[in-house]
This record gives C-alpha cells, structure tokens and sequence, in this order.
C-alpha cells in the first residue's frame, strides 16, 4: 500500500498487520496497523514508527515523498516495540545525530532499548517544536497506557497524534473513520476495555488537561487502526462515557449444567431480572 495524504503536507507512511491474530494475549481477529505520520515542512519530521519486522516498508512509503535522509525530526510518543522497533533502522538510515524528541521517560527507555548515543532530547507538557510553517505542542500522558507516552499536537492542522489513546486494532485498506463508518466502534470499544480502561481514571484527568489548554481537533491519528476525522468528538465523548463506566440495565447470566438443573435455575434467573426491565441473555459455556 501506498503513502496516504491525510491532510495538506501530512502523510500516514505505516504499515498493515493482516496476519496478527494475538497481541500480548488480546485477540485481534481482524489484525492491525502501526500507524506513523510525515510532516513536510522546513524541517521535515516523522511521528512514530512501527514494529521492527516492517522497518523496510516504512522506509519504503517514505522514500515514495522524499528521500528519508531529508528527514531533520525524529517523535517518539510512545517506547513500546510496535511503534519504536523500527527506530535503529531508521535512525541509521537518516543518520544518528538528527534529533529525537520523546517524554523523559521515553528517554530512559530508548537509551536502555537501543542507543546512548542518539540526539534525545527530552520534552514536558507544553513543549513546543517549531518546525517551520507549522508548530508542534507536546503533552505527556503517563499511563495512558505506559509512562513513557505522550501526544503530539500539530497546531496549524489541529491534528492530535494520539499514541495508543483512540487506537483500535484494525486492518483496513481504508484510513479514515467516515470509510468504515459505525462497524469501527466495537472495535474500538474492545481496544479501551482491553488496554486502556484500567487507567481510566488517568484518562478523565488527560481529558481535563485538553479542555484547560483549550485545543480544538479536526483530526485525531492514533498509532493503531484508522484515523478519526469526520467527526472526533464522537470518540473523544465515548471514551468520557467508557472511562465513567456507567452500568448499563443489562446482564448476561453465564452458566454450565450437567442434568440441565442448573440451566433450569439460570432461566429462572433471567426470567427475574427481565422481569425488572433487565435486558438479560443466558449463556450456556457449552455453546459459547
């Protein structure tokens, strides 16, 4: 697959994982992206990489916009090996002295991972990389889901590059969300559940943050799945609605019967709670 353009100047250069199925023991039936994203400008910078099995095609989709050599800036939201495995390779090809930004403790993680010798250079909330015509604003968001990663806003564009935040594993030749339309949600619903939910309280405090530094979105890209455009508050409202865990008149009654007295009982059950307005669905183990 080809470089897209998602936006003036703005390439997603990542790659597709048709084949994954088990990601760190998280079912992903339909595989994934690792998602990465050149900026040209004066100084032309790329946001992330991708696993390091697809270090030549990342290089290759970028070759397809400039020479990679070209590149003077180097972002690393976040240090786990799906989106910095290609790092080495990369960094050999552009040459090691070309500046690397990361959060601190991506710092000490790529130092410890790779090289002592590559230009980090260390950023906090608030930060800010001007990189020509356009600037770029960095935010920490420790724990979301490692306490290395971090946003990367793109001022002019109002595009937040999301690290694993509003990430779904996804494999699609489409990029953007109003090109799959409502079949993308459960997928991302099933990513937050298995990723991101046991921080959410981290998340609420993030979102906090985003209101305070009043940062408006026209485009939401996160490293896995496709990219939310048409409308990204509508994932921004979802994780708010996710992350507050409300419970829902809903139950499902889970049960396994050797004479069928148990399931008898389990009926019984149910037959209650839809009593009560509960939308209820038994469920045998032995079907499942």
């Amino acid at each position: 697959m080809k470089a897209v353009e998602i936006a003036d100047g703005i390439y997603w250069v990542g790659v597709i994982d048709w084949n994954i199925r088990d990601f760190h023991g998280y079912s992903t039936y339909q595989g994934t992206t690792y998602n990465a994203f050149l900026i040209m400008d004066d100084k032309i910078t790329l946001i992330d990489t991708v696993k390091k099995e697809f270090a030549e095609e990342l290089i290759a989709k970028i070759s397809q916009i400039v020479d990679p050599k070209k590149i003077e800036y180097v972002i690393s939201n976040h240090t786990e090996m799906d989106h910095s495995g290609s790092l080495p390779r990369l960094m050999h090809k552009i040459g090691e002295d070309k500046p690397l930004y990361c959060s601190k403790m991506g710092h000490k993680n790529l130092s410890r991972h790779f090289s002592q010798k590559w230009n980090y250079h260390p950023v906090e909330t608030g930060d800010k990389l001007n990189i020509g015509k356009r600037t770029l604003t960095f935010l920490e968001t420790r724990m979301i889901h490692w306490p290395d990663s971090m946003f990367t806003y793109l001022n002019e564009d109002k595009i937040l590059f999301s690290s694993d935040g509003f990430g779904q594993h996804y494999a699609s030749m489409e990029r953007f969300d109003d090109e799959v339309g409502d079949e993308i949600m459960p997928h991302a619903l099933k990513y937050f559940a298995n990723i991101l939910m046991l921080y959410s309280s981290h998340i609420l405090k993030l979102m906090d943050k985003v209101m305070q530094m009043a940062l408006p979105f026209d485009m939401i890209c996160p490293d896995h799945g496709i990219i939310w455009r048409k409308d990204p508050s509508k994932i921004i409202s979802s994780y708010l609605n996710w992350c507050h865990q409300n419970p829902k008149r809903k139950a499902l009654v889970v049960y396994d019967t050797m004479w069928h007295s148990t399931e008898t009982m389990a009926e019984a059950i149910a037959e209650g709670l839809a009593g009560e307005g509960v939308d209820v669905k038994p469920l045998s183990l032995r079907h499942c």
